[in-house]
């Protein structure tokens, strides 16, 4: 299990490459998620809508937050009149959607390739994390700039809209130092087998007292 975690970092540092922020880039590490995509023409439909659901604030406070941040193509690729909708639904379908692209804690490119075939938990519920290649796939969304530093988290550009949770239950937390450990299944029904087994040893050592008690009658 240890050394299939180990090869899957491994792994997923190698791939940070592939989806990397350019090189040369502007320093943004002494910026906030908020400045630095009010400052990314092509995230100017993201900041509209930040500013509509009234999250500016939270955003722009220490966290860290993770973004998926998606591209002004990526919002105008949603079906005739959703944006729209959700514009006019600024407190409900437009903060449900937009929690759906953060994640409480700082989670960069090598912590989610590690994730990559379980949910991740956003402020909105789950979202399905997957690997196309070399790509990494976030609520059917690709990473098209990953490990954008910010002073209170980082962001991920992803070319796609999330709108809706995922349904699949196994999941993974999430906190300040980035992805935790994952459901493991195999000790849940290890402990249900321990549990099942105490109950059966509890039944046999009853009967025993009972039939005792009767031959001693």
């Amino acid at each position: 299990m240890r050394r299939a975690l180990i090869a899957t970092l491994v792994a997923g540092t190698a791939l940070i490459g592939s989806f990397g922020t350019p090189a040369g880039a502007q320093d943004t590490s002494t910026q906030t998620i908020v400045q630095i995509a009010q400052g990314n023409p092509d995230l100017s439909t993201l900041v509209t809508a930040v500013g509509a659901a009234e999250l500016v604030e939270t955003l722009s406070g220490p966290g860290p937050f993770t973004v998926f941040a998606p591209t002004n193509a990526a919002f105008a690729a949603l079906p005739a009149g959703t944006l729209d909708a959700l514009l006019a639904d600024p407190k409900g379908g437009l903060t449900n959607v937009l929690k759906l692209h953060v994640i409480s804690g700082a989670v960069d490119s090598a912590a989610a390739t590690a994730a990559a075939g379980t949910n991740v938990e956003t402020l909105g519920g789950p979202v399905k994390v997957e690997l196309n290649g070399d790509k990494l796939v976030v609520g059917g969304a690709t990473v098209v700039t990953a490990d954008i530093k910010a002073s209170n988290g980082v962001i991920h550009v992803i070319d796609a809209v999330i709108t809706k949770p995922a349904t699949a239950p196994d999941s993974v937390e999430t906190g300040n130092a980035g992805l935790a450990a994952t459901s493991d299944s195999g000790s849940n029904n290890l402990l249900l087998l321990l549990a099942g087994g105490a109950a059966f040893i509890g039944i046999g050592t009853s009967s025993v007292v009972l039939r005792r008690a009767r031959r001693d009658a």
